[in-house]
C-alpha cells in the first residue's frame, strides 16, 4: 500500500474503503465486553478487595472510562498541543499512565487490564471512524472536484494512523491478558502494564523503521529488554 500526504495524482477507477475490520472489531468487542464484565461484573470486574463497588457503579465506571478516554484523547489532539508531536505523545502517555493506575486500583486486575486496551481500542476505531476516513473522503473529493485539498485533513489523519500504530501491541496483549494472573494480580500490575504498553510500542516503532529500511536495533533492543525486566519482576516470590 502508498500512502499520500494529500490526494494523489490520479484516482484509481475503484477506491476500496478499509474501515470495516476497525468497525466490526469495536461491535463485537463491547459485545464480549457487555457480556463478560457487565453482566458478570461480580466475577470479572469486580474486586471487594481494590475497591467494594455495586455492579451497577462498576458498569457506570466502566462505560465512563471508554467515553471520557475518547474525549480526553480527541480534545488533546485538537488543541495547540497536537501542534508538537513530542508534547502531544507526552501528554497521551500521560494520560494512559493515569488510566492504568486508576483503573488497577477500582477493578479487579483482570478486568483493569483488559478496560485499559478496551479504552485504547475504543480511541483507535474512533479515530478512523471520526478522522481518517472522513480526512480521506474529503481529499478524494476535492480531488473529484479539480480543487486544491486541505492538507489539514491529510495531516490529521496521519498523527493518528500513526498512534494507532502504536497503540496496536499493548491492546493486542491486553486480549489476552486474562492468561497471564501473575501480571494483573501483581501488587505493581498497574506499572507492570505500562511497562508493557511501552515495549509493545517501542517494538512497533522498530516494525514502521524496518518497514521503511532505516531500523534501529537499539529501539528493538530497549522494548526487549523491557519485556525481560516486566518477565523478572512478575516472577513469583518465595514464601518467607
Amino acid at each position: 500500500a502508498k500512502k499520500f500526504r494529500l490526494a494523489p495524482e490520479n484516482l484509481p477507477p475503484t477506491l476500496h474503503w478499509f474501515m470495516w475490520e476497525a468497525y466490526s472489531t469495536l461491535i463485537t468487542g463491547v459485545l464480549l465486553l457487555v457480556l463478560v464484565y457487565w453482566h458478570g461484573a461480580e466475577v470479572a470486574l469486580i474486586d471487594p478487595a481494590v475497591m467494594p463497588l455495586t455492579k451497577w457503579e462498576a458498569i457506570g465506571i466502566s462505560a465512563a472510562f471508554m467515553v471520557v478516554g475518547w474525549l480526553v484523547y480527541d480534545r488533546l489532539c485538537r488543541s495547540a498541543f497536537g501542534d508538537d508531536e513530542v508534547v502531544l505523545g507526552g501528554l497521551v502517555a500521560l494520560c494512559c499512565a493515569l488510566a492504568a493506575w486508576a483503573l488497577c486500583h477500582i477493578f479487579s486486575g483482570r478486568g483493569a487490564y483488559l478496560h485499559f486496551g478496551a479504552m485504547l481500542g475504543v480511541i483507535m476505531v474512533l479515530n478512523v471512524y471520526y478522522v481518517i476516513i472522513p480526512g480521506q473522503r474529503e481529499l478524494v473529493k476535492a480531488k473529484q472536484e479539480g480543487r486544491a485539498p486541505d492538507p489539514r485533513h491529510g495531516l490529521m489523519g496521519r498523527q493518528r494512523s500513526v498512534h494507532n500504530t502504536y497503540f496496536t501491541l499493548p491492546v493486542l496483549f491486553t486480549m489476552v491478558s486474562n492468561h497471564y494472573a501473575g501480571l494483573y494480580g501483581h501488587e505493581w500490575n498497574w506499572m507492570l502494564l505500562l511497562m508493557i504498553s511501552v515495549a509493545g510500542a517501542l517494538i512497533r516503532v522498530w516494525f514502521v523503521q524496518r518497514h521503511k529500511g532505516q531500523q534501529d536495533p537499539l529501539v528493538l533492543a530497549a522494548g526487549l529488554v523491557i519485556l525481560a525486566l516486566t518477565a523478572i519482576v512478575s516472577l513469583p516470590r518465595p514464601a518467607a
